[in-house]
């Protein structure tokens, strides 16, 4: 595959935008080190994509993982497997399979493999599954991609989150531990009364476990 530098130089798309598009690039933004997503079918064919890389290797290197996953998750004491990462020479590759054995695939850079945001791709599952008329996916925690404007004074410390549109100050009524090193999570209040969990990964990347985003 041939990397470009900028999301801005990507090649002429050969098929039009739909929100899977969306989707995809909301997903690439929310991880760190994905240079391209596409969203592929059960049959390796593939749906949408997003990226700085040619759709015909996008689509060629979507195919051949499919097969992959599909084969692995045949195999009886992998069947319930719904993640695979592949750390190549050039690349790596992380897949997650959807409904009906959709999947959705990330080329990361060559060492970003293993540092892929699983709440990013709990995130992608959630809008996928929502546009396409799936059942929601069955994990046990969902998480959400959230707009957080953190403490001048803390930037790990969230002070406001974006709600339809407009910021709301939040209360920290509580701490998480036993997060992984250079993570902060946080139970906050908004102004409404609501509560959730706001996590900051290590990249600076902010998730909620509720769907905040057409809060009040």
């Amino acid at each position: 595959m041939t990397p470009l530098t900028d999301l801005a130089d990507a090649p002429e798309r050969d098929q039009g935008r739909s929100t899977f598009t969306e989707i995809l690039e909301h997903l690439l933004d929310a991880t760190p080190g994905a240079v391209a997503a596409v969203l592929v079918d059960h049959d390796g064919e593939t749906v949408d994509y997003a990226g700085a890389l040619e759709p015909f290797d996008l689509k060629v290197a979507a195919a051949h993982w499919q097969i992959v996953l599909a084969e692995l998750r045949a195999i009886e004491p992998l069947g319930a497997m719904r993640a695979l990462v592949v750390a190549a020479r050039a690349r790596s590759y992380v897949l997650r399979a959807l409904h009906e054995g959709y999947a959705v695939m990330l080329v990361m850079h060559r060492l970003s493999g293993f540092a892929y945001s699983e709440r990013a791709l709990h995130d992608a599952a959630a809008r996928f599954s929502k546009e396409a008329g799936w059942p929601p996916p069955h994990d046990a925690t969902r998480w959400f991609q959230a707009e957080v404007e953190p403490l001048e004074s803390d930037r790990m410390r969230p002070a406001r989150v974006r709600v339809s549109g407009a910021w709301h100050r939040v209360e920290v009524i509580g701490a998480m531990v036993g997060l992984p090193l250079r993570e902060r999570g946080y139970r906050v209040r908004l102004q409404n009364g609501v509560e959730t969990i706001l996590v900051r990964e290590r990249l600076g990347r902010w998730f909620a476990d509720e769907h905040i985003e057409h809060g009040k």
